[in-house]
Parts: structure tokens; sequence; C-alpha cells
């Protein structure tokens, strides 16, 4: 299944990039819930890739509001930033909120406030303009 997800090429290096996203999730009003860091996990078993890392970022409070609306949208947070390289630029993909949310009632203007704050994230970053 194909995501619409927003993705840009940052102009920084892997690890700067994640390090400013992380700035700017926090700086945002966000929460980093999980990191999962695809090439550290991958180079136990032998297996070497380019940076490749995930941020599962969210919000208590908003956690609050998607189980107000509609408790079965709880399986939707948290989102995921996915920073990756691929023939050696890092790129920046994010899942979009509207479209995770859809078909979960009450939640449209919670989606829009996500993909806002999201948005904001990726141009606090330095990452776009």
């Amino acid at each position: 299944m194909e995501m619409n997800a927003k993705e840009i090429t940052s102009e920084l290096g892997f690890e700067e990039t994640v390090a400013q996203l992380k700035r700017s999730i926090e700086d945002n009003g966000l929460k980093v819930v999980s990191e999962i860091n695809a090439q550290e996990n991958l180079k136990r078993i032998g297996v070497h890739i380019e940076g490749n890392r995930i941020l599962e970022v969210f919000n208590p409070k908003l956690a609050s509001e998607v189980f107000s609306s509609d408790i079965r949208a709880g399986i939707v947070p948290p989102l995921r930033i996915y920073i990756y390289q691929y023939q050696g630029k890092t790129h920046v993909s994010v899942q979009s909120a509207a479209e995770m949310f859809a078909g979960y009632k009450g939640l449209e203007e919670l989606a829009i406030r996500v993909d806002s704050i999201l948005e904001s994230v990726i141009r606090n970053a330095g990452l776009i303009a």
C-alpha cells in the first residue's frame, strides 16, 4: 500500500538532519515516542545500508483528543518521520495525518492541525523554506 507522504531531500548530512528534526519536533510541542535505527539493527546481522532512521512522533494531549473522538483511531499514533540515505543524499518522508486518520469520525480538524505541526517541524529544522 502506497502512502501519501511528504518527501523532501535534505541539504544537510544524515546525522545533522536527524538532529535538527529531533530538536524541531520538541520545539513544536511533539515528542519522539520511539526511534528505530534500521542501519544499526541490520548491522547486527551483517547487512550494511546507508543511514536509515524512523522517528515516531506524537503528543499525549493530541492522543487524548484522538481517543475521545474515535477510540478505534488509537491504532494510528504515533506518526512516522522516515529519514534515509539513498545514493549519497539524505531524504525525509513524513506521514500524512489527514491520510492516516481518514475514515475515523471527528478527526478531520485534528489531522489538519497535526499536518500543520509536522510541516512546521520540517520548516523549523531548516529542511524547507
